[in-house]
């Protein structure tokens, strides 16, 4: 569907929000509105979209570059392709979830990595296993989520499984060509650690906050990726609060230690903010060391 084709909320209940639904939820502390996705919101004029294209490809072709990837149709080309493609996404949501940048990302690391199996931990509404799909036509999809009541969209070629990836037996797959793509606000040492085990070395993780910034995030995953790979911390513990909660993360412990040891490269990508004014993106490519590679 195109962008401009999308559903508007019905007159009547964009008047109810606005006129009496909107403040009061205003008086409680709460914003209400429409669930729309943030690419709905667009240049319509060729020179800003080209120039959004272009700065967005500049941006892509560097972090592919710097993970040892390519694109065969070149970046550009990728992103043109994708700013046509997201118009028609089935998955609406404004809030969790990728939005433009997120999407983007992913579908750009799926073009260039050309994985046989994907293994998707955490599903949500389902618009990355959509993505992927665009991506990546003849991959085999495994979803992984132990609620999948939120699903918008099903494909109708994946594999889903309502609980933990790695409770699920991976035996004759051809993990050898396979990427997983987690976004599942479970430690990302833990799928680290999940993953070597399994056979997996192409890893791609969503959510990866450094530590300074975890404290802004809903429901974090860590240690993240970045806070594994902070050389500059020592052994003090990392302290943060959200909704009243105290977290710590403890840098030296037995499972950061073995994980961090596993990973040969960990390049996170440009949040693409500056590039196309869309929410940042947090997507990181991981590559683990060849079994018996001395750290």
């Amino acid at each position: 569907m195109p962008v401009g084709a999308l559903p508007r909320p019905h007159w009547l209940l964009e008047r109810l929000r606005r006129r009496l639904l909107g403040p009061l939820f205003d008086r409680l502390g709460y914003d209400l509105v429409p669930a729309v996705p943030d690419w709905t919101h667009r240049p319509l004029s060729a020179r800003e979209t080209e120039a959004l294209i272009a700065a967005a490809a500049a941006c892509l072709d560097h972090d592919l570059s710097a993970c040892g990837l390519t694109l065969p149709e070149g970046a550009p080309a990728a992103v043109a392709a994708f700013w046509d493609l997201i118009g028609g996404a089935p998955v609406a949501q404004r809030r969790g979830g990728n939005g433009f940048n997120g999407a983007l990302q992913l579908y750009v690391l799926m073009r260039a990595l050309r994985p046989a199996l994907v293994i998707e931990s955490g599903v949500f509404r389902g618009l990355t296993t959509w993505i992927t799909r665009q991506a990546c036509p003849e991959a085999e999809i495994l979803c992984f989520d132990p609620d999948l009541s939120g699903l918008r969209y099903r494909d109708p070629r994946a594999r889903y499984h309502a609980r933990d990836w790695s409770a699920c037996d991976l035996g004759g797959l051809p993990l050898e060509r396979a990427v997983g793509f987690f976004d599942d606000h479970i430690s990302q040492a833990r799928r680290v650690l999940e993953a070597r085990a399994r056979g997996l070395d192409r890893l791609i993780f969503d959510d990866d906050a450094a530590a300074h910034r975890l404290h802004a995030h809903g429901g974090p995953a860590f240690p993240t990726i970045a806070m594994l790979m902070d050389a500059a911390h020592g052994p003090e513990p990392v302290r943060w609060t959200r909704n009243g909660r105290e977290f710590v993360y403890r840098p030296d412990g037995p499972e950061a230690r073995a994980a961090r040891a596993l990973i040969a490269r960990a390049h996170p990508f440009d949040d693409l903010h500056a590039a196309t004014g869309y929410s940042p993106a947090r997507i990181t490519y991981v590559t683990l060391r060849d079994p018996g590679e001395a750290t």
